[in-house]
């Protein structure tokens, strides 16, 4: 008959006593006696044995009689519960799927314009938890939402000429760091729907590499007409000049019109280093963090796909530069087999701008006086609308391509919360 807790406790501390004052020969006797009887491990049970009921001195003055007890695991409440998650993942869904480091910072400093709209309707006491969570909790609670949202696309990037790579200057991911303000690195996105044959519609990235600011525009395909209207758009509207415009090594981006479109405007053109895609890598990040994440992976063609997706862009893009925080990496150290990586703070594209002494108080103020005319809510509303309106636009793909991992095509998952 197996002893409880009580009598295990009882016999502990009659056998202590017996066990400290007998010889060598007695003690493994007694010892052996003690296990069978409680089933102890052989090493708790000299342990305990030899310290059950001494007296201990504690500093100079106080005394303290050893015990040893059953230690019981503590079930703390939940305290980010049911209701945080439910409340969390509607956010989630309408802002952009973010890592739990950048959607923490959004959230706190947000959520008191979110819990003011109709749709996100919270107690007082979700809306005060959601104010602290923290960047680890969020990414617990929303483990196998994120697992549900990954999918694959194709590439589509064709070698530029060989003579005209060796006229443009490559700069690696380090050197582009080095440059400072007012280079931007450019890349396209292709909208085929995973088959990447007859002519479907682009999306130019274009994004800034100190601050982040990123900007999206929608093409009927990669013809140097709409890349180079698009470019000319991007420098009458970009917050920074274009110094310096950094592209990978295909061919859209690599040719005579180009090499002089660049020159007409002083702008320095350089590209990535051969099979190299890192040296592309802030435009790069943003093809999946971005378009693929609100886009998705249908298929758009002619000037109707083209509207389509530039309507999303035009109101995703201020959301992206004036609201959602990106972190900068800092340092890499190298401890042993691992990397330890340092970021900064997280904060928004057009806070990096505010705060950069380098750059003009005039574009700062024209910056701040565009943030004035932008409300959170609304802008996120006008989105998830035009979002809710691409599968109408979207077209069959010519032959379905069957791809490793790749899932059903999908828009996001905003119809949640309208």
């Amino acid at each position: 008959m197996e002893l409880n807790l009580k009598e295990r406790q009882k016999l502990t501390l009659v056998t202590a006593r017996k066990y400290r004052t007998a010889r060598k020969r007695e003690k493994s006797k007694i010892l052996d006696t003690f296990i069978e009887q409680t089933n102890y491990g052989r090493k708790y049970a000299i342990f305990i044995l030899n310290n059950e009921g001494k007296i201990k001195h504690v500093g100079k003055r106080l005394k303290v009689k050893v015990t040893h007890k059953s230690s019981k695991k503590c079930v703390y409440p939940c305290y980010y519960d049911r209701a945080v998650k439910d409340a969390l993942v509607p956010i989630w869904d309408a802002f952009n799927h973010q890592c739990g480091k950048l959607f923490a910072p959004f959230l706190h400093a947000n959520i008191s314009c979110i819990a003011k709209d109709p749709k996100f309707c919270f107690s007082d006491e979700v809306v005060f938890k959601l104010r602290k969570i923290s960047a680890a909790t969020i990414d617990r609670l929303l483990r196998d939402n994120k697992a549900a949202l990954k999918i694959m696309g194709t590439n589509g990037t064709k070698p530029a000429a060989k003579h005209l790579k060796a006229l443009i200057p490559t700069l690696s991911h380090y050197e582009c760091i080095e440059q400072g303000s007012g280079l931007w690195q450019i890349d396209l996105v292709q909208h085929d729907g995973g088959n990447p044959s007859g002519e479907f519609c682009y999306t130019l990235t274009v994004t800034e590499v100190k601050s982040a600011w990123t900007v999206h525009y929608a093409l009927k395909n990669k013809a140097f007409l709409w890349v180079h209207q698009a470019l000319d758009t991007a420098c009458s509207m970009l917050p920074l000049p274009v110094r310096i415009l950094h592209s990978d090594n295909g061919g859209e981006f690599i040719n005579n019109a180009i090499v002089l479109w660049c020159k007409q405007r002083g702008i320095v053109q350089t590209r990535s280093r051969g099979s190299k895609k890192n040296d592309n890598c802030f435009v790069e990040q943003k093809n999946g963090a971005s378009v693929r994440k609100i886009v998705g992976y249908a298929r758009f063609t002619e000037d109707r796909g083209v509207a389509a997706l530039q309507n999303v862009y035009n109101h995703y893009d201020n959301l992206l530069n004036f609201f959602y925080p990106c972190q900068k990496l800092l340092l890499k150290e190298r401890i042993g087999s691992k990397v330890k990586k340092t970021y900064d703070k997280p904060m928004p594209p057009y806070q990096r701008i505010i705060l950069d002494a380098d750059i003009h108080q005039s574009f700062k103020k024209d910056l701040r006086s565009l943030k004035k005319r932008i409300n959170l809510m609304a802008e996120m509303e006008r989105m998830q609308q035009a979002i809710q309106l691409l599968p109408s636009f979207a077209e069959p793909v010519p032959v379905l391509v069957k791809k490793q991992n790749m899932k059903p095509l999908r828009f996001g998952s905003y119809s949640s919360i309208s």
